[in-house]
């Protein structure tokens, strides 16, 4: 009977034995099993903000909320100076701008008066005015459209010319009847080269497309002046 007790005595001390070795390594495998949840969303490149278990909250990135650097920037010196970055314009004013393409006569003598657009900071100390020939009329020897200066690097304080349309014309043509003229004014500083190019606050190359007409009325010793439109004159009652 001895043997028998000893051996189950034996047993069950061996039984304790190997529940009390259990249950330390079950209370361990639980952070085990946390750290590898934490690992996993650390892997994915997301930053747990509550470990609560279910509904965790990630910070991905994605919050609309405003940082600290984009609510308290400052605007660019180019959005608080004088200019806009916009480059400056010429407002015929004779001829109206209201007439997109003006008629003006030829061997006459055309009058030009413009102001400038808001944009101007930096009116042009000299002016040059250029016109260019209808589609068909080249420089010489080339397929280059014809231009000739119509006054070049002039003071125009008042904004006005008046251009002789027989003695500034192309050099060997006269100006004829007909459309497909057009006339430039750019700042001289700039050249004709570069006059397309923005310069904040500084003139765009202004161009105003023209006809030209011949006037069917001439002076003669009645006294009736040249560009008489009788249409229009007042009728005897």
């Amino acid at each position: 009977m001895v043997p028998a007790f000893r051996r189950i005595a034996l047993s069950a001390l061996f039984v304790c034995a190997i529940v009390a070795l259990l249950q330390p390594g079950t209370a361990a495998a639980e952070p085990d099993a946390h750290a590898k949840r934490q690992l996993t969303l650390n892997a994915g490149g997301a930053t747990p903000t509550s470990d609560s278990g279910f509904g965790i909250s990630l910070n991905n990135g994605n919050s609309d909320s405003p940082s600290k650097t984009s609510s308290g920037s400052k605007p660019s010196s180019s959005s608080s100076g004088s200019s806009n970055g916009q480059p400056g314009r010429i407002v015929m004013k004779t001829p109206p701008r209201a007439i997109e393409s003006p008629l003006f006569e030829a061997a006459s003598e055309v009058k030009l008066q413009w102001d400038y657009d808001d944009n101007m900071k930096k009116p042009p100390s000299q002016i040059t005015i250029r016109g260019q020939m209808p589609s068909g009329y080249f420089e010489p020897g080339t397929t280059k459209p014809l231009y000739w200066y119509i006054a070049q690097n002039i003071s125009a304080p008042n904004k006005m010319y008046t251009w002789n349309t027989i003695t500034q014309s192309p050099p060997g043509y006269t100006l004829r009847e007909g459309t497909g003229y057009k006339l430039f004014i750019i700042d001289s500083s700039i050249g004709w080269d570069n006059s397309t190019h923005v310069y904040p606050g500084k003139l765009f190359q202004f161009m105003l497309p023209f006809s030209m007409y011949n006037s069917r009325y001439a002076q003669t010793n009645d006294g009736v002046p040249k560009g008489y439109n009788p249409n229009a004159a007042a009728r005897p009652t």
